[in-house]
């Protein structure tokens, strides 16, 4: 059977290896997941809730050694990594406290009848999870839908699988039924025949475009529901009325989160023609200054990609914009033959002709672009494929006021960069989504609303 090897990008060594499992014995743990899944629905609220605060409380206790796994798995900084474990152990808590009454049953009457609702469970839940936030982004699917009494099946990214170990390990630890939480070592390739499963009831999946036709269609030829996240070219629009020093560290701060990697970070800068020069050098001064260091130390801000093949990806989007008239400012290229690191890249002139203007980059690459006028503006921050947040900076408020109302992001932050919790939604429009995340409708996705007329 294939090898799925953990790889450190940093040093390059040989973490731990794990042998997949056969399609057979991948259809078994669908069996007995679904098995798993006829005791769990009849588990009692406070049962559940007491499980998930434990799981919480298990969490912060190995914040550490999940860190470790984190950074030895995917670069990300430790320090970093510990904030964000920090939040995923928060957003169980949110989750366990407020799930009894977000699924409560509800009663009404119309038109002289008498109506009850309820939320029942949708048997077992398929989920392909992302690498970028390997402890946040699984969890934070995982406990919902769990709280809502389905069971799971879980593919994580193959270049974390020690976090995708730890995990099943946390929910074992925890007190958890087995089998309600199930983690598969696989290839791609069996995602068909998991689709297809009887079992199977709804499909989860964040990853690429590519990746996220091929599950949509498979759902779509299985009559599957799904969840689907995929690409995102946010804009961060600055109004001529700005501080151009807060701006900058506003920019740098944004776009270099996670090390690029965010699906809610900045990716588009739209600065008015009066400042674009100074903005522009400054803002190139400011990424050419950055730390490249071991991802373990606290002074480092820039740390490796999680493998040579987005070094590979990144190298081809930044030459695509520079053949459609993209101007590069820093330094840019590997900067180790060996490691996984790129050096921080800004683009500028980037227009709507631009390749980086309508694809994401993930990875250290920001695209630059000059309006003469606020109309200008709103049009290129909102002529994308890819929608999650925007982020607008200014002075006046009876400006900003009206750039909200024309701006067609789900979600808008003022003088911030943008962010996640699991009390406020988190959703996407265009091509970047297929369903909801976070907050109440997160919790009714994976339920089977079903009305009782007496």
């Amino acid at each position: 059977m294939p090898i799925i090897k953990s790889i450190n990008p940093y040093t390059l060594e040989l973490n731990a290896e794990f042998e997949t499992i056969s399609l057979d014995e991948t259809i078994k743990k669908i069996e007995i997941a679904h098995d798993a899944y006829l005791s769990w629905k009849e588990t009692t609220i406070n049962y559940k809730k007491g499980l998930f605060l434990k799981l919480a409380d298990n969490l912060e206790a190995e914040i550490d050694e999940c860190a470790r796994l984190e950074t030895i798995e995917m670069w990300m900084l430790y320090s970093s990594s510990k904030a964000w474990l920090q939040k995923t152990a928060n957003l169980i808590r949110w989750f366990a406290n407020n799930f009894e009454n977000i699924l409560k049953e509800t009663y009404y009457e119309t038109e002289w009848l008498k109506v009850k609702e309820v939320y029942d469970p949708i048997w077992v839940i398929y989920w392909v999870a992302p690498w970028n936030f390997p402890f946040n982004q699984l969890l934070r699917a995982a406990v919902p839908n769990i709280l809502a009494w389905n069971t799971q099946v879980y593919k994580h990214s193959s270049n974390v699988p020690l976090v995708a170990q730890k995990i099943e390990e946390l929910f074992t630890k925890s007190g958890f039924p087995k089998w309600v939480y199930t983690n598969l070592f696989i290839p791609s390739s069996f995602s068909e025949d998991i689709i297809k499963h009887k079992y199977i009831a709804w499909l989860n999946l964040t990853w690429s475009e590519l990746a996220w036709s091929a599950v949509w269609a498979l759902a779509w030829k299985y009559l599957k529901p799904s969840v689907l996240e995929l690409w995102w070219n946010d804009a961060f629009l600055v109004l001529d009325d700005s501080d151009i020093n807060k701006v900058v560290e506003l920019a740098v701060n944004w776009r270099t989160r996670n090390w690029w990697q965010a699906c809610n970070s900045s990716k588009r800068f739209l600065i008015p023609s009066n400042i674009y020069k100074e903005f522009v050098e400054k803002y190139s001064k400011a990424m050419s200054e950055l730390i490249v260091w071991n991802p373990m130390d606290e002074k480092t801000q820039i740390q490796p990609m999680s493998s040579e093949k987005s070094l590979i990806d990144i190298e081809s989007q930044i030459q695509r914009a520079v053949n459609s008239w993209a101007k590069i400012t820093t330094w840019w290229k590997r900067l180790d033959t060996k490691w996984y690191f790129f050096a921080p890249t800004v683009l500028a002139n980037v227009t709507k002709e631009t390749s980086s203007f309508n694809e994401e980059i993930f990875g250290p690459v920001a695209s630059v672009m000059k309006y003469e006028n606020i109309d200008e503006a709103i049009e290129l921050a909102n002529w994308t494929d890819f929608w999650l947040s925007a982020v607008v900076i200014w002075n006046d408020e009876n400006k900003a006021i009206e750039i909200w109302k024309k701006l067609e992001w789900w979600m808008i932050f003022i003088n911030m960069i943008a962010w996640s919790r699991a009390s406020l939604p988190f959703w996407w429009v265009k091509k970047s989504w297929y369903w909801k995340e976070n907050w109440v409708d997160w919790l009714k996705a994976f339920t089977n609303k079903k009305v009782i007329v007496y």
